[in-house]
């Protein structure tokens, strides 16, 4: 019995280890949380029955029940691989499920050869007094595993030639430990053996999982840092990392256009704030259709808005020029009872990058257009230091 609890210890710890994970983890998404869980209660039946033919393996006589135990523990090992690979894939999207189900056939095929032994001799049988014995079609056995071990020698060159090397990594360490653990069960090194690399190979890709999806969230809080709550551009947080950026690059090119709805303060009081926070949205929502996608469209603040425009064209001044007049007439055109608006706008190059100097000028460019025609835009020039703004 000492014997029994000392093999079976290290299994049982790294289960109740993988439990936790999966309690004290609550940013796990459903989707890993379930396929983790169905992973440890395959492996403790595993266990189950591995201790179940060990102890009737010291029977002096062959029993039907060391056959049962024996022919679910064929079956167990590679429905843990099979369960795991499931947390690497998409099953929401039908091919993806599709081809998941059909990796279930290596599966069905072990099985029907471990359950053979009640019916045939041609995969394996007992010999006297109780010992197990391969028969020429042993190899069933084995069918199951060795493609699943195949699939996911696969998923880790997929994830080295896509980049993420971090990734394939897990998968091949995970592979290898696996791997050791059935060279180990073959070569008979020690009882449940085998079982405890498996729980190292588990808990390493949970652990993976876990510092995963701490990173995803990490990207969700950071993005949304630098979402304007609002209108949902990028904010100024998000133009000043820009601006880290750009900042300073020799040849780079930029062109910054710097915008503001016009009499928004009359807006305000006028129609009070949820129809000034209307307009705004309005206007975002028309800068975002208006530019490119490779354009960063950023709610700088209050009523300004800014885009940063960082693939030039040698026409990129007519073509700015152009769509301002498009926004203006898409704000005249109002919808519901929102009142008419419009943007005025500054436009500035620069050939070394995103740089406060860009923005003092485009600004100054906006300032022009705000005191004389509004609505327009004005493209910079040194003369235009020195203006001021009119609401």
């Amino acid at each position: 019995m000492k014997e029994l609890i000392a093999y079976n210890l290290v299994p049982l710890l790294g289960s109740i280890i993988m439990l936790l994970f999966i309690v004290q983890n609550p940013g796990l998404t459903r989707y890993k949380r379930f396929f983790f869980s169905v992973t440890i209660g395959i492996f403790l039946m595993e266990l189950l029955f591995r201790n179940a033919d060990h102890i009737t393996s010291g029977y002096e006589t062959y029993t039907a029940r060391r056959a049962l135990y024996s022919a679910i523990g064929y079956c167990t090992r590679p429905l843990i691989v099979y369960s795991l690979i499931a947390t690497d894939l998409n099953l929401r999207d039908s091919l993806t499920r599709k081809k998941f189900l059909l990796l279930g056939i290596p599966l069905f095929i072990t099985a029907l050869g471990a359950f053979s032994v009640f019916f045939t001799d041609k995969v394996y049988y007992f010999r006297e007094p109780n010992n197990f014995v391969g028969g020429p079609l042993y190899w069933l056995n084995n069918v199951a595993l060795i493609s699943y071990f195949l699939v996911l020698a696969i998923m880790a060159v997929r994830d080295f030639k896509v980049g993420h090397i971090t990734h394939a990594g897990m998968i091949i360490s995970a592979l290898i430990l696996m791997v050791i653990a059935v060279v180990a069960e073959l070569f008979d090194f020690h009882p449940f053996l085998c079982e405890s690399i498996i729980v190292l190979a588990l808990l390493e890709y949970m652990l993976f999982f876990q510092n995963e999806e701490n990173m995803d969230e990490q990207k969700r809080l950071s993005h949304e840092a630098m979402i304007d709550g609002l209108t949902g551009l990028y904010n100024r947080a998000a133009y000043n990392k820009l601006e880290q950026t750009y900042a300073g690059i020799q040849n780079a090119k930029i062109g910054l256009l710097v915008l503001d709805v016009d009499r928004f303060k009359m807006i305000n009081d006028t129609y009070g704030h949820d129809m000034g926070d209307g307009v705004l949205k309005r206007v975002a929502n028309i800068l975002t259709v208006t530019f490119r996608a490779t354009d960063y469209v950023i709610r700088y603040g209050g009523d300004e808005f800014v885009v940063v425009i960082t693939d030039l064209s040698d026409d990129l001044a007519y073509v700015v020029e152009r769509k301002v007049e498009s926004i203006n007439t898409l704000l005249e055109n109002t919808i519901s009872e929102m009142p008419k608006t419009s943007v005025s706008a500054g436009l500035a190059f620069s050939d070394n990058g995103l740089t406060k100097e860009l923005f003092k000028n485009a600004d100054a460019a906006l300032y022009h257009t705000k005191s004389t025609t509004r609505r327009n835009c004005t493209i910079y020039r040194a003369e235009l230091e020195g203006n001021k703004p009119a609401d």
